[in-house]
């Protein structure tokens, strides 16, 4: 799944298993003309009520959230999100990436701590690699940057195969 948020929300690409990551990169970076507006509570509340319409079991739930970190969130609604897809059976791997400046990206960066946190409390997925934190934070401040960490992340995501989801 792959979503992009601004003042609305748009589903990009749902329950899809063939693109590639420069497919993917593409379809992203290809957008224009969308941007602002971001409500970080509004677009991690729709990704989650998205991502239990959409549960399959033998995927691993996987968020991608790219943003120039000018937003505020509270931890509650990180915490909310992430426990559903323990709920669902699963460990919710979250990526934040900020392609703004630094100052601005406290809450991309708390968003990541606050996945890993309930992430290691999940179950061990005998499927996934150990030894990888699957909850990051990224910065990318430049085009250049930002596709290198899609397409290491999405590269990351070939085994198994997870839903995407862009806000």
């Amino acid at each position: 799944m792959l979503i992009a948020l601004s003042r609305f929300i748009t589903v990009l690409l749902n329950n899809d298993t063939i693109s590639d990551p420069d497919q993917l990169l593409a379809l992203i970076l290809g957008r224009s003309g969308d941007y602002g507006g971001t409500n970080y509570t509004v677009a991690l509340e729709a990704v989650q009520k998205l991502m239990e319409d959409t549960w399959v079991t033998e995927r691993s739930p996987v968020i991608i959230f790219l943003s120039d970190g000018e937003c505020e969130i509270q931890d509650a609604t990180i915490y909310d999100l992430c426990r559903s897809a323990s709920r669902l059976g699963k460990g919710l791997a979250f990526n934040s990436v900020s392609f703004g400046v630094d100052t601005q990206s406290h809450y991309l960066r708390r968003m990541a701590t606050i996945a890993k946190e309930v992430y290691d409390t999940v179950p061990a997925n005998p499927l996934a690699p150990t030894g990888v934190n699957p909850c990051s934070f990224t910065s990318a401040l430049n085009t250049v940057q930002l596709a290198s960490t899609f397409l290491s992340l999405a590269e990351s995501l070939r085994n198994p195969r997870a839903a995407l989801s862009r806000v």
